[in-house]
């Protein structure tokens, strides 16, 4: 069964094909938006049917452990997907590791929902998931994103150079890092 958390004023949950509308819908809302930070996509990325199989991917990948695919919806809104949060490239084992990642609509840009989601998402990722270590790399002029990960305890710990190709460039990333500091 898809997982389900809660913040203030969010929802976060995992969703499946049946879910496939919503999400193509706050693809399709926030395309333009996320181009200068994300890898260029398929021309049938946001089509109905693609989207289905990768909510399923992305919940058979959860069951098996590797990741956790979260969409965020407001409370007051529930069916309406405004953003994403995702544990990708969990490792277990002495690493006890995971990258963060995460987006919103442009719409819903501006209200401390990234910051409420992300907090929440790292916690699950510490006292259910027993991570020691959650990261996040981001493009150095992507401000609102930096911004994001600093009010959430994340603390710069590099530079990587020529990190992700993103909309078609090899781009420079600053990796942060926040610590399970109750696993130490």
């Amino acid at each position: 069964m898809p997982g389900a958390w809660e913040t203030e004023r969010l929802y976060l949950r995992e969703l499946g094909p049946e879910h496939a509308s919503a999400v193509r819908a706050y693809g399709l809302r926030s395309v333009a938006y996320h181009t200068p930070w994300d890898p260029r996509r398929p021309t049938d990325f946001w089509e109905l049917p693609v989207v289905a199989a990768r909510l399923h991917s992305q919940l058979a990948e959860s069951q098996a452990g590797g990741s956790l695919c979260l969409f965020l919806s407001l409370k007051i809104d529930p069916e309406r997907v405004i953003g994403v949060a995702n544990l990708r490239n969990i490792i277990r084992g002495a690493l006890l590791s995971a990258h963060v990642g995460y987006g919103l609509a442009p719409d819903a840009v501006g209200h401390g929902y990234m910051t409420e989601a992300v907090d929440r998402v790292v916690g699950i990722a510490f006292s259910e998931l027993g991570l020691h270590r959650v990261e996040c790399n981001i493009m150095p002029r992507n401000d609102r994103s930096l911004a994001v990960a600093e009010r959430t305890g994340f603390v710069r710990e590099g530079f990587s150079r020529h990190y992700l190709r993103i909309n078609g460039r090899w781009e420079d990333h600053v990796r942060l890092a926040r610590l399970n500091e109750d696993a130490r």
